[in-house]
């Protein structure tokens, strides 16, 4: 049984029937509302009518384990109904979904769970998109291909916008215009993509009415809060799907949640009168890149959506010490405090470069014993920028360490650094072959950043026909001279100009070679935001600095085929260190964190957005904290750890 501390006491004790946990990262958060579920339980309240709510499903896992530390018994943690805000929107949105119409049974809604099952509707929503721009935007639409390389980043985008609801917070003035994308905070693209998606997702422009087709993660609570926000909702006061009956709501990871997720809370606080209301969440770890999260929610503003909502903090970590938690409070500019006797230690080390970075990455996990068993569990590298992988990448593969990448894909796997590969092939002749995978997504590559840029409106129609079912020869010899000839004069001059470049089989005019192909032109027409751009930026000048360390380019490219098959086989699921990016460890801790990059260029950005991924990077360790940093250049963000 776990001891509560003053904080929690007050927190457990409290008869405000609004309250809102102002919590610190590390600080038991999801324990203390487990604790604040139980004792409302033991006031009268039927378990079975108090909803435990989470933004993850990490969330939910996080509940029951915190049941269980709690000692709360099984027949009473079994009926508390845990789950997912989406979650729990689908299961109500069903009910209203199925039910008999005119006499007419309504389609099941299809339920997609991986990226690639919606990449369909993705590539058929950019096609459309841009048919629609042509009239009055055609200048403002960015992606000229099929947009194949760009479904990642309009994803992340529509979550935004559902996030944040805002298209239909915008109102009936709403128009899908540069100007109007302007003012939500986006580019007009990943906006009107977005639009022609949700057409086909929804069929909302169908003049029979609204039939949803399919859902993907975070759909289920747009469209409840869309038809809540509506007039013409499918249900009727008496028969509202969130009129449940119950008698109190938990929500954890409110700095996850935004417009969409609270409209939704707000609405079951409305149609179950009398339940009480936690919230839990660190306005640190609001990250507006994410998902549409808002601060709005964690301070003052909530009382305006909920009612009178009575504040609590939570200052006391459970996650790390005082060496951590006091300069992480200094820089976050709020009180922490921590558990007498828990140790931590953060340190500041020198590490300018890749392969700098790689040796302490190696020395920390000798140094701290780290088990190669657990490594991903054990040790994560946090990084600001994907782009920053590719050295350190590298380096790890010429140590014999294999890696798993979290939230962006290995530099091999880059469809920039696919593209620069195959053509480098082409210019030397290069002998030894991709690998099946890697081949076919140097295929795509090719063809992508070629078919954005061929003078041929009719040619951009990539065929998975050609793209699978050419082998490397015939690709090379066939279909890229093809490709190049129907490329508009300024893209052939430069393809030509840097496949002159390389043909001199030297490493050291890969960078030259890079320039010439003026990637900046090519890759403009395929890249949605600049801020995507700037990562593939990132990257290839990585990846020159990389070819730099070999004899030829050939050398450089027989190192890479072969560092392909390490990384693919299967045993290179064992044994695996996590590089992550800073958002995908959210909810997430580790014994060790190593933040590389601690660089003015790197985090010294003004912004809150900027302060909270330090934050939220700093916070996830347990044990050990390492910030690399280079001389003379170092991120003002170290300073409280300075002392």
């Amino acid at each position: 049984m776990l001891v509560p501390s003053k904080e929690q006491i007050d927190i457990i004790n409290t008869v405000a029937p609004r309250i809102l946990i102002e919590a610190n990262a590390g600080s038991a958060k999801t324990t203390t509302a487990a604790m604040r579920i139980q004792k409302l339980v033991e006031r009268g309240v039927d378990p079975a009518k108090i909803v435990a709510l989470a933004y993850s499903t990490p969330g939910v896992r996080a509940y029951t384990e915190a049941f269980y530390r709690i000692g709360m018994a099984d027949a009473v943690s079994s009926k508390v109904r845990v789950g997912t805000v989406d979650a729990l929107c689908a299961t109500r949105l069903k009910r209203v979904e199925t039910e008999v119409q005119d006499g007419v049974r309504a389609h099941p809604v299809k339920t997609f769970e991986r990226a690639v099952q919606v990449r369909p509707y993705v590539l058929q929503a950019v096609l459309r998109a841009r048919e629609a721009s042509q009239e009055r935007f055609a200048n403002d639409f960015s992606i000229q291909g099929t947009g194949a390389l760009s479904v990642e980043h309009l994803m992340e985008e529509f979550a935004v916008l559902k996030g944040t609801l805002a298209v239909p917070r915008y109102g009936e003035d709403f128009r899908c215009t540069p100007a109007v994308a302007a003012e939500l905070g986006t580019d007009y693209t990943p906006l009107a993509v977005f639009l022609q998606y949700e057409r086909d997702r929804t069929g909302f422009a169908n003049p029979e009415g609204e039939r949803v087709t399919f859902r993907y993660p975070g759909d289920a609570t747009y469209d409840m809060a869309r038809w809540l926000l509506s007039e013409n909702a499918p249900w009727s006061w008496d028969k509202h799907p969130l009129s449940l009956g119950i008698e109190a709501i938990v929500l954890d990871e409110m700095h996850d949640c935004g417009w969409a997720i609270f409209t939704v809370i707000r609405a079951l606080l409305e149609h179950n009168p009398g339940a009480t209301f936690l919230g839990v969440g660190d306005r640190d770890q609001v990250i507006h890149a994410k998902n549409g999260a808002d601060s709005y929610f964690l301070g003052p503003d909530l009382s305006r959506e909920l009612g009178e909502v009575t504040a609590f903090p939570l200052t006391v970590t459970r996650r790390f010490g005082p060496a951590i938690a006091r300069p992480l409070g200094v820089f976050a500019r709020k009180e922490y405090n921590t558990d007498p006797g828990h140790t931590s230690n953060a340190i500041l080390r020198l590490a300018d470069g890749p392969k700098a970075n790689a040796d302490l990455i190696t020395q920390l996990i000798q140094q701290h014993k780290v088990d190669p068993n657990t490594l991903g569990d054990d040790f994560a590298v946090l990084l600001r920028h994907p782009g920053a992988s590719v050295g350190i990448e590298h380096e790890l593969l010429l140590k014999g360490m294999t890696y798993q990448t979290v939230g962006f894909r290995p530099f091999l796997q880059r469809p920039e650094i696919a593209f620069v590969r195959m053509l480098l092939a082409i210019a030397v002749d290069h002998q030894s072959k991709f690998i099946a995978h890697a081949l076919l997504e140097a295929k795509q590559a090719v063809w992508e950043f070629m078919g954005a840029n061929l003078s041929v409106l009719d040619a951009q129609d990539a065929t998975d026909a050609v793209i699978h079912s050419a082998t490397e020869d015939n690709f090379r010899q066939f279909v890229f001279p093809d490709l190049l000839g129907a490329a508009d004069p300024e893209t052939q001059h430069s393809i030509h100009a840097a496949l002159e470049i390389a043909a001199s089989n030297e490493a050291s005019k890969i960078k030259d070679f890079m320039d010439a192909l003026d990637f900046n032109r090519i890759g403009q027409k395929i890249y949605v935001s600049e801020a995507d751009f700037e990562e593939v930026r990132y990257a290839l000048d990585s990846l020159g600095k990389v070819a730099n360390q070999y004899t030829s380019i050939d050398a450089f490219l027989g190192a890479m085929n072969m560092f392909d098959h390490t990384l693919r086989k299967p045993s290179a699921a064992h044994r695996q260190l996590r590089l992550s990016t800073i958002e995908d460890a959210k909810g997430l801790e580790f014994r060790i964190v190593f933040i590389p990059d601690c660089n003015k260029k790197t985090f010294d950005n003004t912004s809150q957005d900027e302060r909270n991924l330090f934050y939220v990077a700093a916070s996830r360790a347990k044990e050990l904290l390492v910030m690399g940093y280079v001389q003379g250049s170092e991120s003002s963000f170290l300073k409280p750890f300075r002392h």
